[in-house]
């Protein structure tokens, strides 16, 4: 798909309504293959780099990409997603989109720049500086893949952008374990980032054969910023939501503190974002229904009973094993993140049934709706976080663990509001899910406590409370006598289908 011309017309980006299901199937193949890779890519730089670096490295990281996290929202004003969910776009739209997203870009950089001693003062570490301005040259990059992303998103194309994310991972973890081996300490994490963005958006470019518009437009912006004012202010408190809790730890506590906590809160929501990278293949399919609220409803309760069926019970095993896992994997010096793990579970189960409900809220234009929900739930967190952190990092996941289920209702209520998914659907669509989990849980606690109780050593521990409880979730899912986790069974091995089809030579 060449986008060197003037974009299409939205004539010759239309998917026939009869088609769009085995469209959106196939997209998601795509996009679960190359999530799939890149996380394990990451999972596997991540081992690697916990293990040649120390939490406080890690800690000053994490203070800086708060702040790039928090102008990042401002990145794009939007304009991507409202490229993909408008029912009809032209060329001056998508000039405009790249005009007004490289503007934005260069003035967070610069704002950055400038910003980056307060934030150094504001976290009482002064390394943070120098690290907060050069990741500010990522705002600089990204425009010039938002065009060509969001209209092979519109097409419900995900086949380039695996190529370009593989690229990107793969940079990542290339310069981030070259540079930890030759002993620059947390400036390998800032190197592995900069290497990413930069090789991703090149990458992006070239795959697209894309060539940004020369001449400034901003014309078409008005069409687009109604929708896309909405999705920056979700992304606000999103960023509020997911990013408030560091800001209490890291300021209440230290580096190394902030370091432990943030590592048991990615390692609990690593199996929940997996979940959520369907949401670029949800927003464009969801976008061409937004006018038939009865498919939107079928096809919402299949795809959060697809993703609950196939998450939860990886998220469960993790946590029972996590007092092995961790130290094993990781490294003695991780130990501390096993306690405050075990809390988030609930967030990150809050999170996996909520993936779809993003993309759904958004195609019904409810966008506003789900800012004030947002901002509720980040000044939850917030609340709880800064009050809870003098006690330690395990008294803050409780308080974020259970401002998330305080999400759930909330989010859960919008979505009913939005497509008339109640209660009962709800329930309908997780009850399968939570079924299995359970069992796969029982099965994990127990095979654990035997191993302790035998004294086996932690790897063999490891063996023993995994290999059962996989097992068990598979028995239960193929057996469980229920319509919505028959068809999720139906949908997983049509996908391993298509999966295979992807990577056949």
């Amino acid at each position: 798909m060449s986008h060197q011309e003037e974009p299409p017309d939205a004539a010759a980006l239309e998917i026939p309504e009869d088609a769009i299901g085995q469209r959106a199937r196939t997209a998601a193949g795509w996009q679960f293959l190359s999530n799939g890779i890149n996380t394990a890519l990451q999972m596997v730089t991540s081992i690697v780099l916990a293990r040649l670096l120390i939490p406080k490295d890690f800690g000053i990281v994490a203070m800086a990409t708060m702040v790039t996290g928090l102008a990042g929202i401002f990145s794009d004003l939007g304009l991507g997603q409202a490229l993909v969910q408008r029912r009809e776009i032209t060329g001056e739209h998508t000039r405009s989109a790249f005009w007004g997203t490289l503007v934005m870009g260069l003035l967070l950089c610069g704002l950055v720049v400038v910003a980056a001693p307060y934030a150094g003062a504001y976290f009482h570490e002064p390394r943070m500086v120098p690290v907060l301005r050069l990741i500010s040259l990522t705002f600089v990059l990204s425009p010039f893949a938002m065009v060509p992303r969001s209209l092979l998103q519109r097409d419900l194309d995900f086949r380039t952008p695996f190529f370009a994310g593989l690229a990107s991972s793969v940079a990542y973890g290339g310069a981030g374990i070259t540079m930890a081996l030759l002993g620059y300490g947390y400036w390998s994490l800032v190197g592995a980032s900069l290497a990413s963005g930069l090789v991703g958006t090149v990458a992006f470019c070239i795959l697209t054969r894309y060539a940004p518009p020369l001449v400034p437009a901003f014309r078409g912006l008005a069409d687009l910023c109604g929708f896309g004012v909405g999705v920056t202010g979700i992304g606000i408190g999103n960023y509020i939501a997911t990013q408030v809790d560091y800001l209490a730890v890291g300021r209440r506590l230290n580096a190394e503190a902030l370091g432990l906590y943030a590592r048991a809160y990615v390692f609990v929501i690593y199996p929940a974002t997996l979940a959520g990278t369907v949401v670029p293949v949800f927003l464009p399919a969801f976008s061409r229904l937004q006018h038939d609220p009865a498919r939107m409803r079928s096809a919402y309760g299949r795809a959060t009973t697809l993703i609950a069926t196939v998450f939860f019970p990886v998220l469960v095993i993790a946590i029972v094993a996590a007092p092995e896992f961790i130290p094993t994997v990781f490294g003695e010096q991780w130990r501390g993140t096993v306690v405050p793990a075990q809390i988030l579970v609930l967030a990150g189960i809050c999170r996996i049934a909520l993936a779809a409900a993003d993309p759904v809220t958004k195609a019904a234009g409810r966008v506003y709706g789900q800012v004030w929900r947002q901002m509720l739930c980040g000044g939850l967190i917030g609340a709880g976080a800064w009050f809870a952190a003098p006690c330690g990092i395990a008294a803050v996941a409780i308080a974020v663990a259970g401002a998330n289920l305080v999400n759930y209702v909330l989010i859960s209520h919008l979505v009913w509001c939005a497509i008339g998914f109640g209660v009962t659907e709800h329930w309908t669509a997780l009850r399968g899910p939570l079924l299995i989990t359970l069992a796969t849980s029982t099965v994990a606690v127990i095979c654990r406590s035997v191993a302790i109780r035998m004294g086996m050593q932690p790897i063999w521990t490891l063996v023993v409370t995994i290999a059962p409880a996989v097992l068990a979730a598979y028995l239960m899912t193929l057996f469980l006598r229920l319509p919505e986790t028959q068809d999720a069974v139906s949908e997983i091995v049509g996908f391993c289908r298509r999966g295979a089809s992807l990577i056949r030579p």
